[in-house]
């Protein structure tokens, strides 16, 4: 039995749209969703995780380290954030 694997893929997601960072990732369950979120202003990286078999509340979530707004949420879904990468800090 032969496994197609999920193509991943990278796009920008523009103001219009609810992400409003850099995201990548595949689909490994329609259920599950996982990609990688780049924060546009700090550059910090996080986990997304979309579970469609739940019901999240509505909200929007921003970068824990800049306060910029990555993502809008309308509640049809479970979306958690986890950060995986924190950008360094600059000292001019």
């Amino acid at each position: 039995m032969r496994r197609d694997q999920p193509q991943a893929r990278s796009t920008s997601v523009q103001a219009a749209g609810n992400r409003l960072g850099t995201v990548t990732g595949g689909v490994h369950n329609a259920r599950m969703r996982k990609g990688d979120v780049i924060c546009p202003e700090c550059n910090a990286g996080f986990r997304r995780i979309e579970l469609a078999s739940r019901h999240g509340t509505a909200g929007e979530f921003r970068c824990p380290l800049c306060a910029h707004v990555l993502e809008v949420f309308d509640g049809s879904t479970e979306i958690a954030y986890r950060i995986t990468v924190a950008p360094e800090k600059l000292f001019e």
